[in-house]
C-alpha cells in the first residue's frame, strides 16, 4: 500500500514537519521556516509556536542543532577558549621591538584572533622627496564586550529587575491570587 502525503517518516514527523524543522535550523527564524515549510504565511507565526511546542518536533531541533554544534567542533570549552584570548589578549605582541607591526603571517592564531580588520596604506607622506610610507591602520575587535560575557558567565554581571511599590502591590498581587483560585 502506497504510503499517503502527510504520513509519518521514521522520525514521527510528517514530510511537513520533517522539511520545518530542516528549515528552522538554517536561521533560527520559526515563522520564516514554517513558510519556507509550505505552512501559509498568514498562519505562519501561530503554526510555527504550536509546532516548537511539539515533543517530536522540539527533539528533532534539539538533535539537529547538537549535530550542528558537532560539525562544527563548537564546545563550551571552546567558546570560553575564544572569550578568555579576547579578555586576555594583549596588544603589545602585535608588535615588534622596535614598534612594528609585525607580519601578519608571525602572529599567532592567539594574537591574530584581536584583530578585526586592518588596512595598508602606502603613501608619500612629504609630497616630491620620492620617498614612500607605509602605514598599518589595526582595527580590534571590540574587547569590552567579551569582558561582558566572561562577567555574565560567572555570574559577577547580572541584569536585575526593580519593581517599585513594595508592600501595596504584594497586597494586589496576593488578592489577585486569591480570586483566581
Amino acid at each position: 500500500m502506497p504510503k499517503k502525503s502527510g504520513t509519518s517518516s521514521p522520525s514521527g514527523l510528517t514530510p511537513k514537519q520533517a522539511r520545518f524543522v530542516a528549515e528552522y535550523l538554517k536561521d533560527l527564524n520559526a515563522t520564516q521556516a514554517a513558510i519556507r515549510a509550505g505552512y501559509s504565511p498568514t498562519t505562519a507565526q501561530e503554526q510555527s509556536s504550536r509546532l516548537l511546542s511539539k515533543v517530536m518536533i522540539a527533539a528533532a531541533v534539539a538533535e539537529g542543532q547538537a549535530k550542528h554544534l558537532k560539525q562544527a567542533e563548537l564546545t563550551a570549552t571552546a567558546t570560553l577558549e575564544a572569550i578568555r584570548r579576547q579578555v586576555q589578549g594583549d596588544i603589545r605582541t602585535l608588535f615588534d621591538d622596535k614598534g612594528n607591526l609585525r607580519p601578519i603571517k608571525e602572529l599567532s592564531a592567539e594574537e591574530a584572533s584581536l584583530i578585526a580588520g586592518f588596512e595598508v596604506v602606502i603613501k608619500n607622506a612629504a609630497a616630491g622627496d620620492g620617498h614612500t610610507d607605509t602605514v598599518h591602520k589595526v582595527k580590534l575587535k571590540n574587547q569590552e564586550r567579551f569582558v561582558e560575557m566572561a562577567a555574565k558567565h560567572f555570574g559577577l554581571l547580572t541584569e536585575k529587575l526593580e519593581i517599585t511599590g513594595g508592600a501595596e502591590l504584594i497586597d494586589r498581587l496576593m488578592g489577585a491570587r486569591r480570586r483566581a483560585g
